[in-house]
């Protein structure tokens, strides 16, 4: 009989309460045993919604408990690295929120410091953990849609508040690091390979410095090309689309969904003075479970060591050193 695993939370974030932890207590073999804020008023209010066992009001004491074998960390970009670093040398297993890091080069160091003190760490992307996403694989994998020629990806969102750590650029707060992480992730997944030429846009916010939109644009060895689109002043919408030269596929699904996931192959068209005829629309429905709960799932039985991280070292980091190849070309 598999152990439990005795997790902590660092930080109180809105997707630790919404998503994360919930998803945590569907998992039989997980514990949520601590939580911890800067403010012990706000631990116990977790404490007691969730029913941990303890609450911390500061993230050094929750890592100072021995009890504690894994953390999450939900808490905003730029303290990544600092407290990855802190949690790897207390000899926490580590879950953190993407991106990662801000950067390749803290990216690296932050997996030489978890390796060097034997502990996992891990970048969570809920969303790769899901059936959809897998299923959509599956289909470019057995040649469905024949040789893949394009991808796009957007995620948007409107924004309102202001005072959120998106708005805050010392925090790493931006579209490119809350939102386009996700395209490039999508597209790095279904192509399995790294763009030789990357072009990118935003849209900045001369009050806050940050970017509120942006596009990126991808060339690959063999001409693949892929296209993404996040912002926090757009109508909300998650999207991903695959076109090869048989057919197509739609994703019109928000990256998290929940539940029974449909999405679109079209194919067998035919072109006949500029009108498509006769295309054969085929509609998948993926049943769907909380993407947090199977990551939570997946990141124990990397403990436990029965399986590599379903986002591996190697994933992670290209996706960050194309981030930041995009972020530079915004800014040339």
């Amino acid at each position: 009989m598999e152990r439990k695993v005795n997790w902590g939370i660092l930080g109180c974030a809105e997707i630790a309460r919404v998503r994360t932890i919930p998803g945590l207590l569907k998992v039989k073999n997980a514990n949520l045993y601590a939580v911890a804020s800067r403010s012990e008023k706000k631990a116990c209010e977790f404490k007691n919604l969730f029913g941990a066992e303890r609450a911390y009001g500061s993230y050094d004491a929750l890592l100072k408990d021995k009890d504690v074998e894994a953390v999450y960390i939900p808490i905003p970009n730029a303290l990544h690295y600092k407290w990855v670093e802190k949690a790897a040398k207390a000899g926490k297993h580590i879950l953190c929120e993407k991106p990662l890091a801000l950067n390749e080069t803290e990216a690296r160091r932050m997996y030489e410091i978890c390796e060097k003190e034997g502990v996992i760490l891990a970048e969570a992307f809920a969303y790769r953990h899901a059936p959809l996403v897998q299923k959509v694989k599956q289909l470019i994998r057995e040649g469905t849609v024949g040789k893949v020629k394009y991808i796009e990806s957007h995620l948007t969102d409107v924004l309102t508040d202001m005072g959120n750590i998106r708005m805050n650029k010392e925090l790493g707060g931006g579209a490119f690091y809350d939102m386009a992480c996700y395209n490039v992730s999508v597209i790095s997944y279904l192509l399995e390979k790294e763009p030789l030429h990357v072009k990118a846009f935003a849209e900045m916010d001369s009050e806050y410095g940050v970017d509120v939109s942006n596009t990126f644009l991808l060339q690959y060895d063999d001409n693949v090309q892929a296209a993404g689109y996040s912002s926090l002043n757009s109508y909300a919408r998650g999207y991903y689309a695959v076109i090869g030269e048989k057919g197509r596929i739609e994703v019109p699904c928000n990256f998290n969904c929940r539940n029974i996931c449909r999405f679109t192959v079209v194919i067998d068209g035919f072109v006949d003075n500029v009108e498509i005829l006769d295309e054969k629309r085929i509609e998948y429905a993926v049943m769907c479970p909380d993407n947090y709960m199977l990551e939570i799932k997946q990141f124990e039985e990397c403990i436990q060591g029965n399986v590599s991280s379903l986002v591996s070292k190697e994933e992670t980091l290209m996706n960050i050193r194309i981030l930041d190849k995009i972020i530079q070309s915004a800014n040339e």
